[in-house]
């Protein structure tokens, strides 16, 4: 095969003249095509050929509506000057390299149809071809056995290659507008763009021949079925059954192993331990009973202007059925013709992408009714249903010229006068006029000519119940019935009546020195704004702060703060257009907000023993005060507790307060912190104090003394609220008359024990707390014994003997 390229000049390129016997080929529409256009930037790339087969779409819209040869061009040549070299079947490029396929039944036979999904696959196959085999899953909707299911049926001769036969080329080229595509792709000796062969995009174009002739190829492939049977990427599999559910595989015919990781030996040797295969293998499941019902395209929409119809559909919907649409046009809505010869696609930029796709015809006279709808193409080169028609017609543009007020005049009789100026050549173009007036210069603006338009030679019109104020706007409308207005013009009526003086004046100061101004609004027409006035005395003449007249019923400022004067004074005035100015409105006063922290309090002694904590303190004279918090915290910690808080009390020069929830021998500090009716505070020095520790600890209560003559000892039962601070219970006896003495001593620990080994049917204490028992064995007949029992605490703290309790033995 001679080295073939593409020319730009025209249908006379080399591509059209190839030296195989397909010179007449040159003189079709494909020839012209190619060299249709210039080349400007775009971004397809490596994926488009083979994610086209994978989502059943090729090209995705950006706005860009271009003939179908020119996209052709777009993406090889942006392709070449922006697009890597394909990356080899290296570890790290493996997930871009396997197959993809899909298939539709026809009910005799099912079609398939894969592609390679990397330009460095397409090279491998191209050469050593594809492997299709079937495996039969399921017959009568049942699954088979797996000896069944895992054979592997060649289909067809089995291994599929890219035609070498010219001859078969040629005499598809005469039918089949994309069979020279993928002639060239897979026969030419290069594939490149003639033009200058210094230029940035020849040198780009010879840098990645590979993935243009890939990209090319597939988008043929994905045109024209016969190509794709011809290009080794397609087959009709006719000896199948209409009972039977297959799986399809399609992989290369060399399958390539990789070393996936070496073992270095001492001498340098790299000896392989594992492989791989970088090329995945394709799968499709399909039965003959699966037909596939091609969608209809929707939400397809036109929009006309003058000799102009914009068409547009959303793709992202159907993205997965088609690769290209056909746009056609109708003046009845029965006889149809495509706009285009050759399929139509789009380009996507990357960072503008649209859901949508757009197509624009250019339409043969304005203000007659055509219809557009619009199909998509399947990569086996058939149509799914058109779209519903949409309809419309062109519009013929605007009129140049709007029309101008010229003057607006009062009348003997208090009305306007309004003259205008249009361009009598565009009177034909105009439908009339309409005299619209408002009350400001943004309107609402209300129609004053009447609901008939004015006739398109008047150039006058007299409002004969005018406002005091009033904006006129003098509108021209076509026969679409488009607006052309004119600017506003003022016109006012003579007035020396000022408006009434604004009511209801308030306002507050918030904390950062905003002050918020409000009073009702005036309901004059001819009301032009109002100005505010401000005084730290009643008495003294007040100051205007408002720059300018403001429109609104509302007045924002800042003021000071640190000041010593507590109130500000305001008031407002109203003007008109005519700046007649009314009266005063009442005085309004405005209280600027406490910034004054109130005075601390002092903390004049400290009184600390085994009950608690007394603080004696110096209440704050502010007379804003609202409260007094006294505050508590662990020494060294950061943050503060409120332990109480107390209400001000006026003539009151001091308060105490008895802490009595502090932990003994726990160390504290204690604050006092003021707070007035602003919420400012201030707050007393610190001072430490700790709750003493007498080592006093609560007497042992509720105790039971219960004889077992029969057992030979007396059952000894007590409440007692801790456990786990007690090393010791002492137990103290008195036999008879004699005193009270140390008798034995238990652990915790051995009172439960002894309680739990205690005989059942015993009597369970009554309070609440932990239950202790023991057992005094060593007791005598007719004696009379007195016992007591007290806690020895871990930290050196002992409770007071228990009450006495007397048992007979």
């Amino acid at each position: 095969m001679k080295k073939q390229r593409v020319n730009w000049q025209g249908a006379k390129g080399k591509l059209a003249n190839w030296q195989i016997g397909m010179g007449q080929m040159a003189k079709g529409k494909l020839a012209k095509s190619i060299v249709h256009s210039a080349v400007s930037g775009s971004n397809a790339g490596r994926g488009v050929a083979a994610g086209s087969l994978l989502h059943f779409a090729v090209f995705t819209p950006a706005r860009l509506l271009l003939h179908f040869a020119f996209c052709i061009l777009h993406f090889a040549v942006f392709t070449s000057a922006t697009a890597q070299q394909p990356a080899d079947l290296t570890p790290e490029h493996i997930e871009q390299h396997g197959m993809v396929v899909t298939g539709r039944s026809t009910g005799t036979s099912i079609k398939l149809r894969w592609a390679p999904t990397s330009a460095s696959v397409w090279r491998r196959c191209n050469e050593h071809g594809y492997v299709v085999v079937r495996h039969t899953l399921m017959r009568n909707n049942q699954l088979l056995d797996w000896e069944e299911r895992s054979v592997a049926i060649p289909v067809g001769s089995g291994t599929f290659r890219p035609s070498r036969d010219t001859s078969l080329w040629e005499q598809l080229a005469q039918t089949d507008q994309f069979a020279p595509i993928a002639a060239q792709a897979i026969l030419g000796e290069d594939f490149e763009l003639e033009g200058n062969s210094e230029s940035v995009s020849a040198l780009a174009n010879r840098a990645t021949e590979e993935s243009n002739r890939y990209g090319f190829g597939l988008f043929a492939a994905d045109h024209s079925y016969r190509t794709a049977m011809a290009m080794g990427l397609a087959w009709e599999d006719k000896e199948v059954k209409p009972n039977e559910t297959y799986l399809y595989r399609v992989y290369p015919a060399s399958v390539k192993t990789v070393p996936l990781d070496t073992l270095q030996t001492e001498n340098g040797q790299s000896i392989p331990v594992d492989y791989y295969t970088p090329i995945d293998t394709g799968f499709f499941s399909i039965s003959t009973n699966d037909k596939l019902i091609l969608p209809k395209v929707q939400e397809t929409q036109a929009d006309f202007g003058h000799r102009m119809a914009t068409i547009s559909w959303n793709k992202e919907l159907f993205k997965q059925f088609y690769v290209s649409y056909r746009v056609e046009r109708s003046e009845d809505g029965v006889t149809w013709q495509s706009l285009r010869d050759l399929p139509f696609v789009t380009l996507e930029r990357p960072g503008v992408e649209t859901d949508y796709m757009f197509m624009v015809d250019t339409l043969p006279m304005n203000n007659k009714p055509y219809f557009y709808r619009v199909s998509g193409r399947t990569v086996f080169d058939d149509f799914g249903p058109p779209s519903d028609p949409v309809q419309g017609m062109g519009i013929d543009p605007l009129p140049e010229y709007f029309p101008a007020i010229i003057s607006t005049f009062e009348d003997e009789n208090g009305g306007f006068a309004i003259n205008w100026n249009f361009n009598v050549e565009d009177e034909s173009n105009i439908a009339g006029f309409r005299i619209t007036r408002g009350p400001t210069d943004k309107g609402p603006y209300q129609i004053i000519s009447g609901q008939e338009l004015l006739p398109p030679a008047l150039r006058t019109f007299t409002d004969s119940s005018p406002l005091p104020v009033n904006y006129y706007r003098v509108t021209a409308l076509d026969r679409y019935n488009r607006e052309m207005p004119s600017f506003s013009a003022l016109a006012q009526l003579d007035d020396e009546t000022p408006p009434a003086p604004p009511r209801n004046v308030r306002g507050a100061i918030l904390k950062d020195g905003s002050m918020v101004l409000t009073w009702d609004d005036n309901k004059e027409p001819d009301l032009m704004g109002y100005r505010v006035y401000m005084g730290n005395d009643p008495k003294d003449e007040f100051t205007q702060i408002t720059p300018r007249p403001v429109s609104q019923n509302y007045f924002i400022d800042t003021v000071m703060l640190n000041t010593l004067s507590k109130e500000i004074y305001i008031q407002v005035v109203a003007l008109d257009y005519r700046h007649n100015t009314s009266d005063f409105s009442d005085v309004a006063v405005v209280m600027r907000p406490d910034t004054i922290p109130p005075a601390p309090p002092a903390i004049k002694d400290v009184i600390a023993d085994a009950s608690g904590v007394v603080i004696v303190w110096a209440n704050s004279q502010s007379t804003d005060l609202v409260r007094h918090d006294l505050q508590r915290r662990f020494k060294g910690q950061p943050e503060w507790s409120t332990v109480s808080s107390f209400p001000a009390l006026r003539g009151e020069p001091q308060s105490r307060y008895n802490d009595t929830t502090g932990i003994v021998g726990k160390d504290y500090e204690y604050r006092l912190m003021a707070v007035d009716n602003s919420d400012l505070e201030s707050f007393s020095p610190t001072v430490q104090a700790r709750r003493t520790d007498n080592y006093v600890r609560p007497a042992v209560s509720a105790v039971e003394a219960l004889p077992d003559r029969r057992s030979k000892y007396v059952e000894l039962r007590w409440q007692y609220g801790v456990k786990d601070e007690v090393q010791l219970f002492e137990l103290y006896r008195a036999a008879g008359e004699e005193p009270l003495s140390r008798y034995r001593s238990y652990t915790p620990a051995e009172l439960i024990a002894e309680l739990t080994a205690a005989p059942s049917g015993k009597k369970a204490p009554r309070n609440k707390g932990f239950a202790f028992a023991a057992l005094d064995k060593s007791v005598n007949m007719n004696t009379t014994y007195t016992y007591s029992v007290r806690a020895v605490y871990r930290d050196g703290g002992i409770s007071p003997l228990s009450e006495p309790v007397k048992v007979s033995y």
